[in-house]
């Protein structure tokens, strides 16, 4: 091999490395933004529930403070505080003033990480 190969084999082999590694970052998918969405509780909708306490699954729709609604979309596991204690979705009423950090999915759509109720 004379010296002109061998340089353009090298050439070759990093542009490949290269192009893999952009392809690859190209195709990751990136995390929804985090949003602090803060408001009253229009409605809430348990759309299903396993055995475990803390498996149910559902959605609030929440009058957000400053106007506009958002559909916050909560999966089980999620973390549901009034003061210290742990709560439930089932425990959501109509009313309740929360602060909710939320995975942004759309302009009136967001995935719940953590909810915060005003303990009465």
């Amino acid at each position: 091999m004379t010296y002109t190969q061998a340089i353009t084999v090298i050439l070759l082999g990093m542009a490949f490395i290269v192009g893999i590694g952009a392809g690859g970052m190209a195709g990751e998918a990136r995390e929804p933004p985090i949003m602090t969405y803060q408001g009253q509780i229009r409605s809430v909708k348990i759309d299903r529930c396993g055995l475990q306490p803390g498996s149910c699954e559902g959605s609030i729709l929440l009058a957000k403070r400053g106007g506009g609604e958002v559909l916050l979309t909560i999966k089980p596991g999620t973390s549901i505080r009034r003061g210290n204690h742990l709560v439930l979705i089932d425990e959501l009423r109509e009313g309740n003033y929360v602060t909710a950090h939320a995975a942004q999915l759309g302009p009136w759509k967001a995935t719940v990480q953590r909810l915060y109720m005003r303990p009465d």
